[in-house]
C-alpha cells in the first residue's frame, strides 16, 4: 500500500525498535491490542482461517505500514491470524500512550485517520481490480509492491489465496515471468527481479 503522508516526528521519538523473525506472529489470536506497530522492514500476512477449513488473507503489510492502528479509534472485536513472512523490523508503540498522544496532537491524530482512509481506498480499489484486470498485470504490481532489496519471495499459495485464483494460474504466470527474463528464480531466496522495467510496463498496462 503506498502512503505519501510523513510520518510525524513525534511518532518516531516514541518508538522502540523491535525485531520479529520470519515465521513467529506479531500478535497472539483472541488476545487484546496492547501494542501498535510501524514496520520499516519484512512483511507480515493477515489472515482468516474459516470453520469449513478455508483460509482467506486479508492483506499483506510491509514497510511504511501500520498494525493495530485501529485499535486507537475503536474496538477490535479479535486478533486474526498473522504470520511474520520475512523479518520484520519495526517501532513498537504503547497502544494508550498512542492514544492519548492522538488526543492531544492534532497532526498526528490527521496523520493516522489519512493512513485508515487511504487503507480503506486501496482495499475498494483491489477489489476493483480483481474483476477488471489480467493476473500478470496484478501480479506483477504485487511483486513490485513486496519485493525486499530486489528479491520476492511470497509463497504461490499466499498469493493465490489473497487474489482468488488458482495455485497453477499464479504458477504459470510467474514461469512467464521467468521465461521474459523479468525474474530470475534462485532456490532458498525466491526470485530475483532481473528487469524491474519490463515488470513496471507489465503493471502499467
Amino acid at each position: 500500500m503506498i502512503f505519501n503522508n510523513e510520518i510525524p516526528s513525534i511518532l518516531l521519538e516514541n518508538g522502540m525498535k523491535k525485531t520479529f523473525n520470519e515465521g513467529s506472529n506479531i500478535y497472539k489470536v483472541n488476545s487484546s491490542v496492547t501494542h501498535c506497530y510501524f514496520i520499516l522492514s519484512g512483511t507480515v500476512k493477515i489472515y482468516i482461517d474459516h470453520k469449513n477449513g478455508r483460509r482467506s488473507i486479508l492483506d499483506f503489510f510491509g514497510s511504511n505500514d501500520w498494525l493495530g492502528e485501529l485499535s486507537l479509534f475503536c474496538n477490535e472485536a479479535e486478533i486474526k491470524e498473522n504470520k511474520v513472512l520475512q523479518d520484520v523490523e519495526c517501532l513498537e508503540f504503547d497502544k494508550d500512550e498512542l492514544q492519548k498522544l492522538c488526543k492531544e496532537n492534532a497532526k498526528v491524530s490527521f496523520y493516522f485517520a489519512s493512513y485508515i482512509a487511504n487503507k480503506l481506498l486501496a482495499r475498494s480499489y483491489r477489489m476493483s481490480e480483481s474483476l477488471n484486470y489480467s493476473l500478470d498485470i496484478r501480479l506483477a504490481s504485487f511483486v513490485i509492491q513486496h519485493q525486499q532489496k530486489g528479491i520476492y519471495s511470497i509463497p504461490h499459495t499466499d498469493v493465490s489465496e489473497y487474489m482468488n485464483v488458482s495455485y497453477r494460474h499464479v504458477l504459470y504466470v510467474m514461469k512467464q515471468f521467468c521465461e521474459l527474463e523479468i525474474l530470475t528464480k534462485e532456490k532458498g531466496k525466491g526470485y530475483i527481479i532481473s528487469d524491474i522495467e519490463k515488470l513496471k510496463r507489465i503493471q502499467d498496462k
